[in-house]
């Protein structure tokens, strides 16, 4: 009874968001202030605003979430109260910090999203990757929210107010602009997963594939660029932020697309491209442009389309063949049966993986040709900024390619080389391939499952023409050589049977174990430094104190004997002493 509420009460919200959103599109910006007070000539209080950033996100927030709510009523039903209950405060966390018009109002919405996040990606707690992938993702998140809270307290205070719509860069010095950007990027490198906190976003691949989509697509990961976005004035102000910017979000998407490239389950690599299209993201509002913003903003509705798509893609995989690991995925694909079991799956996941590459026509191709024409308009004008950004989303878009047709050979097709490909990911026993499973009860998933892949797939193709169509012909032409360069040798190695993987990139690079290191191995160290001092120097003066009071009452005990004539002997003993000391004292 109580799941049902709660599934009723989850549909309903976010129902109610994309109503809302509805009825806020035309309207003239608002805002409203409440619970103010003033501290001298600082305020401190509560704020919501109307516009047409707010709307667009709100559509998003509903649209995603509305999907994930109904997805899941066919998807999960173990702790399925707390779940629904989970995913509608996450929601609506992402709606308070959409709404907000106050940094202190952000920022509760921010937490609150910190929190939900780890109590969904541990929703399994059962299962030991569940747990340590959400202990990762709070401690991670945690630390770049450190940054984000001082970046809070130096711009308010500097600009005396913390209504985002009152703060202006023109009030404040350049030493205040930069070190409060810059500390707000370290709260957003954290929740977004760029460089160096990125490792915790593919591991928290463990928690539900609609909590997966929810998280990727439309809230947490997302909010980091609209956050920038919000706070564009501020941002654009400060070309030292805007380089840092520039530099984590290039390095953060060549490597994720790298790691992509040589991921073994299809949820991590959709996770490790969600860092690199954030990335691309951020490499757009790093140019500092109204251009660039756009361009982000378009890359971040079409996004949530298509990894939104494809994460409950995954989700129907693992629903109905118990795995998305590609080592267990092919060997339903030697007679095409996976194909033709799960085609409604098939052919959404195939438009989601089309848009994410970017092919003419769908969604991703037109967001990324304007995320790179942007980019050209800088470079063109003697950025240097604008050079690597272009150089880098462009290699990243070849990437990109490689991965998603990779991914969707493997999934979906026989390949016709020698003894099909057997041992292409079994590295330690490649007879295990020959394993024969049990295709007589494959069958797609329901509908309620289906019906929000269908809709997400018409978005990842529609969404792209949203806009209107603004093509560079010329930027067109080279996306489209970029996909095609990416797409052939993923291809000539499918073909071939072949998957190698450099160690470095499977491992991806090592950063979890040289963290391990670097930061876990000292920590433990000085915790059981600190519990060795406790309870070695500190409880050894507590055990003291205690072993004094047992040894003095255990002498007094001694002197309580219950004998009439000891008391008296004690007395008069005493009294005689008294007269002795006080003779001696009186002569």
């Amino acid at each position: 009874m109580i799941a049902t509420v709660w599934r009723v009460a989850g549909v309903s919200f976010s129902l109610l968001i994309l109503l809302f959103a509805a009825l806020l599109s035309g309207a003239t910006p608002d805002q409203a202030a409440f619970l103010n007070s003033s501290i001298g000539d600082l305020t401190i209080g509560f704020a919501v605003r109307t516009d047409d950033l707010t709307v667009l996100l709100l559509a998003v927030v509903g649209v995603i979430a509305t999907c994930v709510q109904v997805y899941s009523l066919g998807y999960l039903h173990q702790r399925a109260a707390s779940y629904h209950a989970l995913v509608t405060l996450f929601t609506a966390a992402m709606v308070t910090v959409v709404i907000s018009d106050s940094l202190f109002f952000l920022l509760i919405g921010w937490e609150v999203m910190g929190a939900c996040s780890y109590l969904l990606i541990g929703h399994y707690w059962e299962r030991r990757d569940a747990r340590s992938g959400a202990v990762k993702a709070f401690l991670m998140t945690r630390l770049g929210d450190v940054g984000f809270l001082f970046g809070i307290f130096v711009l308010g205070v500097g600009a005396g107010t913390f209504r985002i719509s009152s703060l202006d860069p023109a009030r404040m010095s350049p030493g205040v602009l930069t070190t409060g950007t810059l500390l707000l990027l370290v709260g957003v490198v954290g929740k977004s997963a760029q460089v160096p906190l990125q490792t915790w976003l593919p591991d928290a691949m463990p928690g539900p594939s609609p909590v997966s989509a929810l998280i990727h697509a439309a809230t947490m990961v997302a909010a980091g660029v609209f956050l920038i976005a919000r706070l564009y004035a501020l941002f654009s102000a400060s070309q030292t932020t805007l380089t840092v910017l520039a530099i984590v979000a290039c390095v953060s998407m060549l490597l994720a697309a790298l790691f992509a490239s040589a991921a073994l389950e299809v949820k991590r690599v959709l996770a490790w491209s969600t860092v690199s299209q954030l990335a691309i993201m951020f490499s757009a509002l790093s140019l500092g442009t109204a251009e660039g913003r756009h361009a982000a903003l378009f890359h971040l509705v079409t996004h949530a389309a298509f990894k939104g798509l494809l994460f409950l893609c995954a989700g129907v995989l693992l629903h109905q063949v118990g795995s998305a690991a590609l080592v267990v995925l092919r060997r339903y694909t030697r007679r095409g049966r996976l194909r033709q079991a799960l085609r409604v799956t098939f052919i959404t996941m195939t438009i989601g993986l089309a848009a994410l590459a970017g092919v003419p026509g769908f969604a991703g191709f037109f967001s990324k040709d304007t995320v790179i024409e942007a980019a050209w308009e800088q470079a063109h004008g003697g950025s240097t900024v604008g050079w690597i950004v272009l150089v880098s989303v462009c290699v990243t878009a070849a990437f990109t390619a490689f991965y998603c047709v990779r991914l969707w050979l493997w999934v979906f097709f026989r390949t016709p080389a020698l003894a099909g490909g057997i041992g292409a990911f079994e590295d330690d026993d490649a007879l295990a391939d020959l394993d024969e499973p049990d295709t007589s009860k494959l069958r797609d998933a329901p509908w309620v499952m289906l019906a929000p892949l269908v809709l997400l797939a018409a978005a990842a193709i529609a969404l792209g023409y949203a806009d209107g169509v603004h093509l560079n012909w010329a930027i067109g032409l080279v996306s489209t050589a970029l996909v095609i360069i990416g797409a052939l040798p993923a291809y000539s190695l499918w073909r071939r049977g072949a998957d190698p993987r450099p160690v470095v990139l499977e491992r991806e690079l090592g950063v979890d174990p040289a963290y391990h290191a670097l930061f876990v191995v000292p920590v433990r160290w000085l915790a059981r430094l600190t519990v060795a001092g406790d309870r070695d120097v500190i409880g050894g003066y507590v055990r003291a104190a205690g072993r004094t009071g047992m040894l003095l009452s255990a002498g007094f005990r001694r002197l309580q004997t219950g004998n009439a004539q000891g008391y008296l002997t004690a007395a008069v003993v005493g009294v005689v002493a008294l007269a002795v000391l006080a003779g001696v004292i009186g002569s």
